[in-house]
């Protein structure tokens, strides 16, 4: 406990705010979900304007960021994403999951932002599956540097549908 609050106290004099170190995020953004990619030390992140005036991903690291979709951040991105989430509580006993998915499209390549549970077989995973030409290829993300859920977007249904309601 004590190294944590210390932590926090350092990097808050030092003008880091703790959630921002671990994403892609601005400080005018809110983190809706941030993790380090499993085999290196890039962060992809979904983030969205203060009053949720728009959603962006990025990818990458703090020194570069390698892609930034859309590049217009306005009302008119939420547009520009597909969202599908649903899950079931009660753990174990009664078959809970968690299956969340923020899509979208970048010229040939259409992405997958992932948050997956099965409480039956005790399994987790997040990511990025990017698909291209019918190839694909699947980044696994690290959940100990995770920040925020996919989860966070369900209370976004006004700008954002979630295909899996259908």
């Amino acid at each position: 406990m004590f190294k944590h609050n210390k932590f926090i106290a350092i990097a808050l004099s030092l003008g880091i705010s703790p959630s921002f170190s671990q994403s892609l995020c601005v400080k005018h953004e809110d983190v809706v979900f941030s993790f380090q990619e499993n085999n290196s030390k890039k962060l992809a992140s979904v983030c969205k304007g203060k009053e949720s005036k728009y959603l962006v991903y990025r990818f990458g690291t703090a020194e570069k960021v390698e892609l930034e979709f859309p590049t217009l951040k306005d009302e008119n991105s939420w547009k520009k994403f597909e969202y599908s989430g649903q899950r079931r509580g009660g753990g174990r006993l009664n078959a809970g999951f968690g299956d969340y998915t923020l899509s979208f499209k970048n010229g040939p390549a259409e992405y997958y932002v992932f948050q997956e549970w099965d409480d039956e077989q005790e399994t987790y995973s997040i990511g990025i599956n990017v698909q291209v030409s019918g190839k694909s290829k699947t980044l696994l993300g690290n959940r100990k540097t995770q920040v925020g859920s996919l989860v966070l977007l369900e209370s976004e249904n006004s700008r954002l549908q979630n295909i899996a309601d259908k």
